[in-house]
C-alpha cells in the first residue's frame, strides 16, 4: 500500500490544525422498504476551501451519497444511519424549518443538468433574486447589489437586459453558470457539484471548472465534486475519494492517488483515462 493514499478506514481526514467544515460519519442509505444497501459505511471530511472529488462509475452510489448531504434522497431510497455535520450543525436531525435554512444557507447544490433545474417560466434575474429573498439576505438594495456581484463572479453579463432573459435564451454554459451563481448566492459553507460539466463541450467545461476553482478558493467554500471522470478532477480536486459498489474504497491527495493508487478499482479507473496515442487497451475489473 502506498504511504500516501489510504483506505477509508485508515484515513484520518484533514490535519487537526485545519478547519474541518463538513464531516460525514458512517452514512448508510438503503432501498425502502427492502433495506438493501445502496451506500454503506461512508465516512469522509472536507476542510475549509478544499475540493474533494468523489469518483466512481454510474450506479456506484456517489450521487446518492452526495445528495444525502442536503438530507435529501430520491423516491425509493432512505437514509438509514450516520451523521452529517456542517460547522457544528447536524443535518440529518434537523427539523423541516431548519432544513430550509440549511439548504442554500449552509450547503448548496449544483445539478448535472442546469436546463432541467432552472424554471423555464421565470426570468433569470427573478430566479436569482428569489434565492436571496428566501434566505433573508439583506435589504432590497443589498440584494440588488449582490445580484450584480453574483453575475460578475461567474463571468456573466450584469446588465438588466441579460437578467430578463429566460433559461432557453441562454447557452448550456451560461445556464450552468447561472446554476453556480445560485449555489454561491448566500455564501454557503459547503457546495455539492453533481457532474456539472457533463453536458458541456471541452472548452466550456474548462471555463466552468476554472470558475468553480476560483470561487471556492476566494471564499473558502468546501466543495464535493461528483464525477465519473478522473480527468475532470485531475486539476481541480485537492483530494480524491473513490467509490465502488456503494463504499469508499480509497481516499487521498490528488497527486498521491495518480502516482500510486493501491486499490485495484482505482488503478482500473486511472487506466481508463483516454490515451491520445490510442496504444492502451481498456480492461475490465471483476465484481467482488
Amino acid at each position: 500500500m502506498s504511504p500516501q493514499t489510504q483506505s477509508p478506514a485508515e484515513a484520518q481526514g484533514p490535519a487537526p490544525e485545519e478547519e474541518v467544515v463538513l464531516t460525514v460519519s458512517d452514512l448508510r442509505i438503503v432501498l425502502d422498504p427492502s433495506g438493501i444497501d445502496i451506500d454503506d459505511d461512508v465516512s469522509f471530511a472536507i476542510r475549509k476551501g478544499e475540493v474533494l472529488g468523489l469518483v466512481g462509475e454510474s450506479a456506484s452510489g456517489k450521487t446518492t451519497a452526495a445528495t444525502s448531504l442536503l438530507a435529501h434522497q430520491r423516491r425509493g431510497a432512505k437514509i438509514a444511519g450516520g451523521r452529517i455535520d456542517i460547522s457544528g450543525t447536524e443535518v440529518l436531525g434537523a427539523s423541516p424549518a431548519a432544513l430550509r435554512r440549511i439548504r442554500g444557507g449552509l450547503i448548496s447544490y449544483v445539478p448535472q443538468d442546469a436546463s432541467a433545474a432552472l424554471n423555464p417560466a421565470l426570468r433569470i434575474g427573478t430566479q436569482l433574486a428569489e434565492i436571496l429573498e428566501a434566505h433573508g439576505f439583506g435589504s432590497s438594495a443589498e440584494r440588488e447589489a449582490r445580484l450584480v456581484e453574483m453575475m460578475a463572479e461567474v463571468l456573466l453579463p450584469t446588465d438588466k437586459r441579460f437578467l430578463r432573459r429566460y433559461p432557453h435564451q441562454l447557452s448550456g454554459g451560461q445556464q450552468q453558470r447561472v446554476a453556480i451563481a445560485m449555489a454561491f448566492a448566500c455564501r454557503p459553507r459547503v457546495i455539492v457539484l453533481d457532474e456539472p460539466t457533463t453536458a458541456l463541450d471541452v472548452t466550456t467545461q474548462a471555463h466552468v471548472l476554472e470558475t468553480i476553482r476560483s470561487l471556492t478558493r476566494a471564499y473558502g467554500v468546501s466543495a464535493l465534486y461528483v464525477t465519473h471522470d478522473l480527468a475532470v478532477v485531475a486539476n481541480l480536486a485537492d483530494r480524491i475519494a473513490v467509490m465502488y459498489a456503494g463504499r469508499l474504497v480509497e481516499i487521498g491527495p490528488r497527486e498521491a492517488l495518480f502516482a500510486g493508487a493501491w486499490h485495484p478499482y482505482t488503478r482500473k479507473l486511472l487506466a481508463a483515462i483516454p490515451d491520445i496515442s490510442g496504444e492502451r487497451a481498456l480492461r475490465g475489473i471483476p465484481g467482488w
